[in-house]
């Protein structure tokens, strides 16, 4: 490491060891930051930015480049140039898989040797990341400090969580704690956003219970769903079937919660096979882990059709719809449910 707080030794960094280089002065020459969290590589080149450079010349000597919009001659011509305020710069160049691997190996020579005034961040969107076994990514990552943003993990996202609500004296018991992390599904965006609700709901000194997540969560509707399924699945009959009148009570209709029920035994049938289960870019394969052993596959495709039964039943007027939802939710609560 040069005298000035430049580590010249690339490899992988967690994003907890990045910060702690960041907090004790030291950068990297050029990063990569990649994975399936959007949010956390966005605040880490903001962060990387801010810490870098002085606060007067962050808008002059940063700058933004693009492997899917710019030549690479373009930015090996930017990556040229001699900042005219301040010495240090900074560059991001978004969606760098977007390149060849030959042009990449141009610009990270280009940066041989590394220049201390100087740090260069790459970045990929979780959607357009290279395969695990891709030349493109094995040469982003033996060549660069590679920082991979995952989910959170329950842990650390509790900490975030009790850290917002401990700026406005908040409580939050503990039920709701566990339900609004398996909401949030490690997703940091999520949280955050879904936390400042929260708070702005409670007020400064409040109490967040499981009810005020209910009132407040966008997702809680899919985790309601998911409380059925779980009783269900547990061949809990009279749970389930209070689940079931307590959400009719509520207001939800017969037609939606089985078409509910239907898309709940699918995104389990898939993720018990396998495959992914997604939400625009988000990966909810989470949602089902704590189920995946009370099922064979046989009986989720079992059970599917029942679904599949009960929303034609539905459509056909066989029978009054919440005797159809019941005879839905009696007929998953048996025995055959259970993995032997």
């Amino acid at each position: 490491m040069t005298a000035d707080g430049i580590c010249r030794k690339l490899a992988d960094v967690s994003p907890s060891e990045l910060l702690k280089e960041l907090d004790s002065g030291r950068f990297r020459p050029v990063y990569y930051l990649y994975g399936s969290e959007e949010y956390r590589i966005k605040e880490a080149e903001k962060e990387l930015v801010k810490r870098f450079l002085p606060s007067q010349t962050i808008t002059t000597n940063h700058t933004v480049l693009s492997g899917a919009r710019d030549k690479t001659i373009d930015i090996l011509t930017e990556l040229s140039i001699i900042p005219m305020i301040g010495e240090k710069q900074v560059f991001t160049i978004a969606d760098i898989q977007s390149l060849q691997p030959a042009d990449v190996e141009k610009i990270l020579a280009m940066l041989e040797p590394a220049d201390p005034s100087r740090t260069v961040i790459l970045t990929s969107p979780p959607a357009r990341t290279p395969r695990k076994n891709s030349k493109m990514l094995k040469l982003l990552t033996s060549s660069t400090a590679a920082v991979e943003f995952g989910k959170l993990t329950g842990n650390a996202s509790e900490r975030k969580i009790r850290f917002m609500l401990n700026e406005h004296n908040i409580r939050i018991e503990p039920e709701a704690m566990k339900l609004f992390i398996e909401l949030s599904g490690g997703n940091m965006g999520g949280l955050i956003a879904e936390t400042e609700k929260l708070i702005n709901f409670v007020g400064p000194d409040g109490n967040i219970t499981k009810e005020t997540i209910g009132e407040v969560s966008s997702d809680y509707q899919a985790f309601q769903i998911y409380e059925l399924a779980d009783a269900a699945a547990a061949l809990d009959l009279d749970k389930a079937l209070g689940m079931m009148n307590f959400l009719l009570n509520k207001g939800e209709k017969p037609s939606g919660l089985i078409y509910w029920l239907g898309e709940h035994f699918v995104g389990l049938y898939l993720v018990k096979n396998g495959k992914p289960v997604r939400q625009g870019n988000r990966d909810m394969s989470w949602k089902y882990k704590r189920q995946l052993h009370l099922f064979e596959s046989k009986r989720l495709e079992e059970i599917i059709e029942l679904v599949a039964e009960a929303d034609w039943d539905m459509r056909k007027n066989i029978g009054p719809e919440r005797m159809i939802l019941e005879k839905l939710v009696i007929n998953i609560c048996t025995a055959e449910g259970v993995k032997s």
